[in-house]
């Protein structure tokens, strides 16, 4: 190879290279951030029966939102530890009003095995919305599943991602 074709492959790959650096520093800062404190944007998706369930409708209560899917083995076993602790709590008088409801978004790309996972792991809660793009699942950064954030009565988050222990220990905490 001549000194002009290595210099323009090295062109090429610099460029290259200052262009992905690029799109990861703007994407970075263009990611929206959920954790303790932010206020939690409203979310809406269909149900199993294909009618829209918006997060804000929960307001004044405590929720969780779980995003989970049916082939997930670590989501589907956290199923049963929110199954018990929402039999629990689902009716316990919180200290600033409302009660504990669960807003379950399936990542799942099959309904089927959504509504089907639902009915198998005992699911309770009437709130079970799915993201068949994955639109919502991106918005708030879920990269693994189960994610679960717990917002107070204002829709502030309050916890990211607590085991059944801390959840249960912050419901205890704020049970009237």
């Amino acid at each position: 190879m001549n000194r002009k074709t290595l210099l323009l492959i090295g062109i090429v790959f610099f460029i290259a290279a200052v262009i992905l650096v690029g799109s990861k520093i703007y994407s970075s800062y263009h990611r929206l951030e959920f954790t303790n404190g932010n206020i939690i944007p409203d979310i809406r998706l269909p149900n199993q029966i294909n009618d829209t369930l918006s997060l804000y409708s929960l307001k004044e209560n405590i929720v969780l939102v779980q995003f989970w899917a049916s082939w997930c083995g670590p989501c589907r076993m956290e199923n049963r530890s929110l199954v018990n602790l929402y039999s629990r709590f689902q009716h316990s008088q919180m200290k600033d009003g409302g009660t504990f409801k669960i807003f379950s978004i399936s990542v799942d790309k099959n309904p089927d095995a959504w509504k089907e996972a639902v009915v198998n792991d005992n699911m309770i809660w009437t709130n079970h919305v799915i993201d068949l793009k994955s639109t919502v699942a991106k918005t708030f950064n879920v990269n693994s599943i189960p994610t679960t954030f717990l917002i107070d009565q204002n829709g502030m988050i309050i916890g990211v991602n607590l085991s059944a222990l801390e959840l249960e220990k912050i419901l205890e905490k704020r049970k009237k």
